[in-house]
């Protein structure tokens, strides 16, 4: 009878055992998932958060970018009306009261300019978007370009000043025209180079002191 209540005390004592042993492995298995959970969840957040923000920066390339596009046309729009009245300039016979020297080597100067400012737009425009993402704009070429709309505006004001040391209306009318067309691609060119310097980069502000 003692061996038996003995035996009864025994197998609840190893049973009452066992239960706390599988207990404490359940939590201690719970609670490792749970942070292995946590863990996951948190891995996969940074993940995502890190595909939205190179997301984001393609994103506000690509708004950039295409807001520069309209920009690029129009700078050569204003371009070719340039060209095209510089060529009259420079073609135009020298007659008395005519054109005269001075105008023709404004022209001629201009002529050269507007392949200097076709170049550095190339420049622009060929440089690919993940160049941009990753390093901004051609600052070189900005720079160059906001060279450029000096000169031009330089070369604005003789071509107002020698208008009125003119005769001939068709000359007159000529010039006046040509001043028009600088003044509207100066414009559209500060708006292209505004919109340049406000395109977002990774390392964009390392390059920009290069430039200066």
């Amino acid at each position: 009878m003692n061996k038996l209540i003995i035996l009864i005390i025994t197998i609840a004592i190893l049973s009452f055992n066992f239960i706390v042993y599988a207990a404490k492995n359940e939590i201690n298995q719970g609670t490792g998932n749970q942070v292995q959970n946590q863990n996951e969840v948190q891995t996969q957040n940074q993940g995502e958060d890190s595909q939205i923000q190179t997301n984001t920066q393609e994103q506000e390339l690509q708004v950039t970018s295409k807001s520069a596009a309209p920009r690029s046309e129009t700078a050569k729009e204003n371009m070719s009306v340039v060209s095209q009245k510089v060529e009259e300039l420079l073609t135009t016979q020298a007659e008395k009261g005519g054109i005269g020297e001075q105008v023709r080597q404004i022209a001629q100067e201009q002529n050269q300019a507007q392949a200097q400012i076709q170049e550095q737009l190339n420049k622009l425009e060929t440089k690919g978007k993940l160049a941009r993402l990753l390093t901004g704009t051609d600052y070189n070429a900005v720079k160059n370009l906001k060279a450029q709309l000096v000169q031009n505006q330089l070369r604005i004001q003789q071509l107002e000043q020698l208008q009125n040391q003119l005769f001939n209306q068709g000359d007159i009318t000529m010039v006046q025209e040509t001043i028009q067309a600088l003044i509207q691609q100066n414009t559209s060119l500060q708006e292209k180079i505004t919109a340049e310097e406000q395109i977002k980069s990774m390392f964009g502000w390392l390059f920009k002191l290069f430039t200066k």
